[in-house]
């Protein structure tokens, strides 16, 4: 075989395996329960043998867990840590901290950009005040269809949605906003996507709102998060029409500007 072909082959091969790789963490990280090797080489259309040894390797270095009992994968909390990090790193881009900063100097109170974290989401970027603080450990976790839960949620399809409140139940974690199954949340996010964002007054816990829409933190891949406004809840109930003008005007600006850096960028 010649030199070039055999370049060329062994590149394609590389190719391959990186593609296969990401499918395979793709699925498992929405499958609602883990999965057999044989079920996701079926899903993935990929030799039983060759998913084998990709799953191996995954697990020898930490981003699946095999159970021998259930002889099947599952995404592990390596891969979730990765996750993580990806998703802090696009909430410190330049465009999106413009538009935290503009909605901060325009809004008032505690501006946040929430990001899905396992099940539940987390705050990666808050400015309150003049003090911004980025450190996702700093921050408390809040169920999946929570508001910003909800924000990001309502540009899932329906499927995904599905699989969520299954992982949440095999979990045995709480939905949020006192839900009682997947008809209920399923309204609210008709509703939702109806209007364009996610409010959440909570009078009897902490006497806090909050406003929440989802943007994309980033396009490629496409990572949705939640931009929050949140306030005492008489604050807000008085100021939430000026707010959301506010807001989606901004939005609609980050969106123009990431979708210009995207452009730029490629070429």
């Amino acid at each position: 075989m010649p030199k070039g072909v055999e370049v060329e082959s062994a590149s394609s091969e590389r190719s391959r395996a990186v593609a296969r790789v990401l499918a395979a963490l793709e699925e498992l990280s929405i499958a609602p329960t883990p999965l057999a090797n044989h079920e996701l080489a079926l899903r993935l259309g990929v030799p039983p043998a060759s998913m084998y040894r990709l799953l191996q390797k995954l697990s020898e270095l930490g981003y699946v867990e095999y159970s021998s009992t259930q002889a099947s994968y599952a995404v592990a909390p390596r891969l979730a840590d990765l996750a993580e990090r990806l998703a802090d790193a696009g909430c410190r881009a330049p465009p999106l901290r413009r538009l935290l900063t503009s909605l901060r100097a325009e809004a008032g109170d505690h501006i946040a950009i929430w990001v899905r974290s396992g099940i539940n989401v987390r705050i990666a970027a808050l400015l309150v005040g003049d003090v911004a603080a980025p450190a996702a450990s700093a921050f408390r976790e809040m169920p999946p269809f929570s508001t910003p839960g909800l924000a990001i949620a309502s540009q899932y399809t329906r499927e995904q949605v599905r699989s969520l409140v299954a992982q949440c139940r095999r979990r045995r974690v709480p939905f949020g906003r006192r839900f009682s199954g997947i008809a209920e949340i399923e309204k609210m996010l008709r509703d939702i996507r109806t209007r364009g964002f996610a409010v959440g007054y909570n009078m009897r816990a902490d006497g806090w709102g909050i406003l929440a829409w989802p943007v994309a933190v980033t396009t490629s891949p496409l990572r949705i998060g939640a931009l929050t406004i949140a306030s005492p809840v008489a604050t807000l109930r008085r100021e939430e029409a000026r707010l959301v003008q506010v807001a989606q005007k901004l939005i609609s600006n980050y969106h123009r500007e990431q979708h210009a850096a995207a452009q730029k960028a490629s070429t």
